[in-house]
């Protein structure tokens, strides 16, 4: 009787416990950082003032200097704004997912779009998903780097994400100058990553690249398609298109904290279609952390077809 009485006791300790930290759980998943709220919120406005003031208007506000644009190719985002007129239409979008660098100086976000347009007096609307990636040189998230992908309509909602995970990244160092050595380093390090991983690629060795590569919690964006979410997913998306690959990188950052970097480069896939190769050429950009282990491994990865016409 004793014996059942404590058992009782301990399923009832058991029960109490799973509510308790079934309550912090969802506590915690509701409280952001405040360093990832701020850049949301940055997002956010910017999409704001895209539906208030025009798209033009709302990249002129946050673009960094030497933000890039694809317009379809990489180029000056703010000489390429100043250089055009209004742009038709309204686009809006929404984050969905952010991350942040350990020193919180460089960042992204990425989420659904909507574009509407109007043609001969009916709205259309295209839809898709962006990637954002923002630097933090002072006070304020400016805009580095603009791309996205198209898709049907969603059939869904996707509920806000965000990543903070301990990694293996440091603080900025004190020192200026070896701050800055050590963010080259993790950029020539990074640099050699990426150009490794299009070498497997293009060489073929596809399965195992992807294994290599990508990590866990990878976000693979692809046109056409809605996100795929997952390492073992998008290994087996990207394992039945049958294609081949030639990439090439082209830029690269790394956070001084040197967790958190991105690549650009550009590339095409070659597919055969009833007997005859078929090939797109396509603007990509990878967002690499390190984990734990210090190796670098890509968290999202986007690749957006340059029309024909454009090349």
């Amino acid at each position: 009787m004793l014996l059942f009485m404590r058992v009782a006791q301990f399923k009832k300790y058991l029960i109490s416990t799973s509510v308790l930290l079934f309550l912090a759980t969802n506590i915690f998943a509701q409280s952001i950082p405040d360093y990832i709220e701020e850049l949301v919120n940055r997002e956010k406005q910017f999409s704001k003032t895209s539906a208030e003031k025009g798209i033009k208007d709302a990249f002129l506000s946050v673009l960094y200097p030497d933000g890039v644009v694809f317009r379809p190719q990489p180029v000056n985002g703010v000489n390429y704004f100043k250089s055009i007129g209004g742009i038709p239409g309204v686009l809006t979008w929404e984050p969905v997912y952010a991350d942040v660098s350990n020193d919180q100086t460089l960042g992204y976000t990425t989420g659904p779009f909507e574009y509407k347009s109007d043609n001969n007096g009916e709205t259309v609307v295209n839809y898709g998903q962006y990637v954002s990636i923002w630097i933090k040189p002072k006070k304020k998230w400016e805009l580095m780097v603009d791309l996205g992908i198209s898709h049907d309509k969603p059939g869904f909602a996707p509920q806000f994400e965000y990543n903070n995970p301990m990694t293996f990244g440091m603080k900025r160092a004190t020192l200026d100058f070896i701050a800055e050595e050590q963010q080259k380093h993790s950029m020539e390090i990074l640099k050699a990553t990426d150009e490794l991983y299009c070498t497997a690629l293009n060489g073929g060795k596809v399965e195992n690249s992807y294994k290599e590569f990508l990590s866990n919690q990878v976000r693979l964006l692809r046109n056409n398609n809605w996100p795929i979410l997952g390492k073992s997913t998008s290994i087996e998306f990207l394992n039945k298109q049958q294609v081949e690959f030639s990439y090439k990188t082209d830029k690269v950052y790394s956070a001084p904290s040197r967790d958190l970097g991105y690549t650009t480069g550009t590339g095409s896939t070659t597919t055969t279609v009833k007997g005859k190769k078929v090939t797109q050429n396509v603007n990509y950009v990878r967002i690499w952390r390190k984990e734990n282990s210090g190796f670098w491994r890509v968290v999202l990865d986007i690749e957006a077809p340059i029309p024909t016409d454009a090349n």
